[in-house]
């Protein structure tokens, strides 16, 4: 499947929910495919590679702002950013979370990402424990019209520790399939 299908995911999936004509900003992208479309999509980078999208709403470096959220000493490289969150439907989208999970917490210990109220919610259903870091306040933004409503849905940036991550999804996910079982 090409990256053109994830791309398009994201921008079609920000215009439906908020009118948002955004432009997919990782280079590196996840997705969740089905006979060549992609169903759910996110981008990453390392923090220990670049700045970070998300840092725009803190008001110091997020490995400072990750070692008082937490009470751990966290470095730089073991932060990932995770964003451009989109997919067709919850199931598509945990599924995505959890091979993300896997895929890169091999090489990082702690996620962080820009999360609208719809989508905490969602990771307090799967029982991700989330820390808060800061509101994401519009005026950061580079053109806040761009982004339709998507500020009327209080992003915040949040992180989580990935292996706690991993755990919760995975037992969402055998929960589930007992289910349908």
């Amino acid at each position: 499947m090409s990256e053109t299908s994830s791309i398009d995911l994201v921008r079609r999936r920000y215009l439906e929910a908020h009118g948002a004509s955004v432009q997919a900003g990782y280079a590196a992208i996840l997705h969740v495919s089905h006979q060549n479309t992609a169903h759910a999509a996110l981008g990453y980078r390392r923090a220990g590679e670049e700045t970070l999208y998300l840092e725009r709403y803190l008001d110091r470096p997020v490995e400072q702002c990750l070692t008082d959220a937490l009470g751990l000493p966290i470095e730089r490289s073991a932060v990932i950013e995770i964003g451009n969150l989109a997919a067709d439907d919850a199931f598509a989208m945990v599924t995505l979370w959890g091979m993300a999970a896997n895929d890169l917490g091999a090489d990082c210990e702690v996620a962080v990402a820009t999360l609208t109220a719809p989508l905490r919610h969602m990771f307090e259903r799967l029982g991700v424990t989330l820390h808060v870091l800061a509101k994401a306040d519009p005026e950061c933004a580079d053109d806040p019209a761009a982004w339709g409503n998507y500020y009327a849905n209080d992003p915040m940036v949040c992180a989580g520790l990935i292996t706690q991550g991993q755990r919760a999804i995975s037992t969402f996910l055998a929960r589930r399939r007992r289910i349908a079982a």
